[in-house]
C-alpha cells in the first residue's frame, strides 16, 4: 500500500512537471489579442494622411523556437485579432508593412514580443502599426471655369488643360480638360492641400507663358469647392 502511494505521488509530480514544461504553442487555455492599424502616408512618407484600423490583415505568431511562424490569423472588421488555446511562454507577433525608410521596396515585418506568464491569461499585445503610401481616394470635388482672352475679346476656353498638384506630395499631379462650357472638375479627392494652376500666354515675349494658380484646402472628405476660375490669354 505504501509503495503504491509513493508511486502515485511520483507519477503525479512527473505529470505536473511535464505540464509546466510545455513549449510555447497550442494546447493551453491562454490567449493573445491586439489591434492592427494602418498609417497612410504620401509617396515619400513625409506626411501622415490618415490612420485607421486595418481589416483583413494577416497577423503571424512565432513560437519560442523561432523556426518560421507557428500560425496566422486575419484581423476583423475593426482591426482586432485573437490567438486562442495557447500555453504560457514567450511569443512574437508580426505584420508585414511597407518600409518607411525607402531602403527597400519589399515589405518588412513589424514585430512585437509577447509573454504569457500563467494559465488562463489573456494578454493584450496592444496596437501594431504598419505603413502604406498608396494614393488615397476621397469624395471631395473641386471645380471651376476658364475664360480665354484674345485681341480684346473673351471666349469660352474649350479643352483647356488644368492641373492639380497635391501640396503634400509633389509627385501626385493630375490634369483635367475644360468642356464645351469652359468648365473643369476634379473628383474623388481626399482631405489635403492642393494647388490648381493653368498656363496663360504672356503679354511680353519673356517668359512666353505665365503660371496662374490657386492654393486651397479640402478640410472634409465630402467638401465641394466651386468657382475656382481663371482668365487666360491666347
Amino acid at each position: 500500500m505504501k509503495l503504491a502511494t509513493t508511486f502515485g505521488i511520483l507519477l503525479g509530480n512527473l505529470l505536473l512537471l511535464c505540464a509546466c514544461d510545455k513549449t510555447p504553442g497550442y494546447g493551453g487555455n491562454c490567449g493573445i489579442t491586439g489591434t492592427v492599424k494602418i498609417r497612410k502616408y504620401n509617396s515619400n512618407y513625409s506626411v501622415l494622411r490618415e490612420e485607421a484600423n486595418y481589416a483583413n490583415a494577416d497577423v503571424y505568431i512565432v513560437f519560442e523556437d523561432g523556426k518560421g511562424y507557428g500560425d496566422k490569423v486575419k484581423t476583423s472588421y475593426d482591426g482586432t485579432f485573437n490567438f486562442n488555446h495557447l500555453v504560457p511562454g514567450n511569443y512574437k507577433l508580426f505584420v508585414y508593412s511597407n518600409d518607411t525608410t525607402l531602403l527597400t521596396t519589399d515589405q518588412v515585418p513589424i514585430t512585437i514580443p509577447v509573454k504569457i506568464s500563467k494559465n488562463k491569461e489573456l494578454v493584450n499585445a496592444g496596437v501594431i502599426k504598419i505603413a502604406d503610401n498608396a494614393r488615397i481616394k476621397g469624395n471631395a470635388i473641386i471645380s471651376g471655369n476658364i475664360t480665354g482672352h484674345k485681341l480684346g475679346a473673351s471666349y469660352t476656353a474649350i479643352h483647356e488643360k488644368v492641373y492639380l498638384t497635391d501640396m503634400n506630395d509633389s509627385t501626385n499631379t493630375n490634369a483635367s480638360y475644360t468642356d464645351y462650357n469652359g468648365n473643369y472638375i476634379f473628383n474623388d479627392l481626399p482631405v489635403g492641400k492642393y494647388k490648381i494652376y493653368v498656363y496663360s500666354k504672356n503679354t511680353v515675349p519673356t517668359p512666353p507663358y505665365l503660371l496662374l494658380d490657386s492654393i486651397l484646402s479640402v478640410s472634409k472628405n465630402n467638401d465641394i469647392i466651386k468657382n475656382i476660375n481663371f482668365d487666360v490669354n491666347d
